[in-house]
């Protein structure tokens, strides 16, 4: 089997996107860290994926990329040395993603304890992202 360009891109893309989430949390009530995720999931779309991630959950709200990551970039506090220059990391994983993949979508999965997903379709056909944890009371 030969390697295509999207092939070695893939590897490329996992490589920039394990380094933007390095030691990377999600503000919330659980600071939970944020994980790389992989679907190759014959699915037409992302929104068909995250539909499929949602199946006999309570609640399901997709939302933009722009919204999964408005909370953090949008808030002094996070782009501050107090803040850990939070919203800097989370520009550069914004970066990474856009650069890599299309299709870019959030879905929130559940209530209180909610799984946040933020995936995008690769051109080799693969979907991926990240995933997180927050608790809303």
């Amino acid at each position: 089997m030969e390697l295509q360009p999207e092939h070695l891109d893939l590897a490329t893309c996992l490589k920039d996107m394990e380094g933007a989430i390095a030691g990377l949390w999600y503000p919330s009530e659980s600071d939970a860290l944020v994980s790389l995720v992989i679907y190759a999931d014959p699915v037409p779309n992302t929104a068909a994926l995250g539909a499929k991630l949602a199946a006999g959950a309570d609640r399901f709200q997709p939302q933009s990329a722009a919204e999964f990551f408005h909370p953090v970039l949008n808030n002094p506090y996070w782009a501050s040395a107090q803040g850990g220059h939070l919203a800097q990391k989370y520009a550069r994983l914004r970066d990474v993603l856009q650069s890599h993949l299309h299709d870019i979508q959030s879905f929130r999965i559940g209530t209180v304890n909610v799984t946040v997903y933020l995936l995008g379709r690769h051109p080799s056909g693969c979907y991926l992202g990240v995933c997180t944890h927050v608790v809303e009371t």
